[in-house]
């Protein structure tokens, strides 16, 4: 071959080669995905967002008995094993499980209880809704839920959930046991106690021996107990308090539309206790109360106890109108759930919290 075609060939190489090359990479500019790269937690949540959580695992028509409830938290955690774990805080007077979750992953740690009045069992459904909502707003495009950070919040806080404090209760008045046969029993469908009828909420060692209620034996409500701190379920939330260092507690109850947040048997931090509430009431359209005066009514209380003890804000969350009648036995409140417990704005409860005690 003469010099000639050798460098013609080259050139001719050359040239195709080069046409090659922009051919393929014009090929792989249309071709690909040329769009930042993207959060993966955001594609996660997205698609989770769009196939698991289109069949919630919480269901609001029927109560949560001492048996669903561990099947509904496990369900739970199946679908958002990141963000909770579950645990057993203790158990009751008779030997029944109390059931813990934990819902975040943050250095920080509140205390959220629901049920610790037997009747008022429809306070589980509502925290295990409110859990359920939450972990499908952290996996989210935005993290948000409604005005909430929920995905900071929760990388900032772990909230410590027990939806029934007072499982022995919860079985007597859903599944047929009996209390105690020297437990006086006026109305069943009343009853708030535990199976020794003990009423959780009066039985903590907070102006204890101040109360005077009429009451002075077991009953179905209102008995404090021969000692405070005697039930198995007051140690346990108590033990559980006293273990870690809760920045504040939320005890759910159902009746009053309102938010207990102080009382007069110690007062000097009732200005942070109350913006602590007001900060709450705002988000969730519960109405603020005054400082509670008598003993009787705020002696032996969880959330009271928690704030003597410890200096840091205790609250007691009563979700319903008062208007609104209380049906414990059967299924009636959970026909119109979300109107029965103001959902829609009482969602925003414990997001308020967690926001309003880090200011």
């Amino acid at each position: 071959m003469s010099d000639k075609a050798f460098r013609l060939s080259l050139s001719f190489l050359s040239i195709f080669s080069a046409l090659v090359l922009t051919i393929g990479i014009l090929y792989l500019f249309f071709t690909s995905d040329n769009t930042l790269p993207q959060n993966p937690l955001i594609e996660e949540s997205t698609q989770v967002e769009e196939t698991e959580n289109k069949i919630p695992v919480v269901k609001t028509t029927t109560p949560e008995t001492f048996d669903s409830l561990l099947g509904t938290v496990t369900a739970i955690k199946n679908r958002y094993p990141d963000i909770i774990k579950v645990y057993t805080a203790g158990y009751s007077e008779s030997g029944k499980e109390i059931l813990m979750y934990t819902l975040g992953n943050g250095n920080k740690n509140a205390l959220i209880t629901g049920a610790i009045h037997a009747r008022e069992h429809i306070t589980t459904k509502y925290l295990l809704k409110v859990t359920e909502d939450y972990c499908n707003a952290y996996y989210s495009a935005t993290g948000y839920y409604g005005n909430y950070d929920i995905y900071n919040l929760l990388n900032e806080y772990t909230l410590y959930i027990i939806p029934c404090a007072n499982p022995d209760g919860l079985e007597i008045i859903l599944s047929n046991e009996t209390p105690e046969k020297n437990v006086r029993v006026s109305k069943l469908s009343e009853y708030k106690a535990n199976k020794k009828g003990v009423d959780l909420n009066r039985n903590f060692p907070i102006a204890w021996d101040y109360i005077n209620n009429g009451v002075s034996s077991p009953a179905d409500y209102y008995f404090k107990g021969y000692q405070s701190g005697s039930a198995k379920e007051t140690q346990v939330l108590m033990k559980l308090c006293l273990e870690n260092d809760f920045a504040f507690m939320i005890s759910v109850h159902i009746k009053g539309n309102c938010i207990f947040w102080g009382d007069t048997y110690k007062t000097q931090n009732n200005m942070l206790y109350k913006a602590f509430a007001e900060d709450i009431c705002n988000a969730s359209g519960l109405l603020m109360t005054s400082p509670t005066k008598k003993a009787k009514d705020y002696g032996g209380g969880f959330e009271n106890w928690f704030r003597h003890q410890f200096d840091r804000p205790g609250v007691c969350i009563e979700l319903s109108d008062v208007e609104n009648i209380v049906l414990p036995c059967g299924s009636e409140n959970y026909k119109d759930f979300d109107n029965f417990v103001n959902y829609e704005k009482s969602s925003n409860a414990i997001a308020a919290a967690m926001a309003s005690s880090n200011k």
